[in-house]
């Protein structure tokens, strides 16, 4: 029965890895709208990130944090962030909704 519960808790704290901080999102995220733009207003190349879901973004912004992602200067720009502020910017994109 323990390990049933010790088994449980692992998968929550995994699927929750981190309580959604409103201000602390939008603080980190602010440097990524001046090449994505909140709500499709950017006029760059860059795509937009305005409700993309929050495990896909994630998952992106890891990818090029750790280097399996390439090809853009993405890699110089999450290369600083922790995990979890990551994981806060996705969660910041992924509650705007699009026009």
């Amino acid at each position: 029965m323990k390990k049933i519960a010790l088994i449980l808790l692992c998968i929550y704290n995994f699927s929750y890895a981190v309580e959604y901080d409103e201000i602390e999102a939008e603080m980190l995220a602010v440097s990524c709208t001046s090449c994505h733009g909140i709500n499709e207003e950017t006029q760059s190349v860059a795509p937009v990130l305005a409700g993309m879901p929050k495990d896909s973004l994630y998952e992106i912004l890891l990818n090029y944090k750790n280097g399996k992602k390439t090809g853009t200067m993405m890699k110089e720009h999450v290369k600083d962030y922790t995990d979890e502020q990551l994981e806060q910017i996705a969660y910041f994109f992924s509650n705007i909704e699009k026009d």
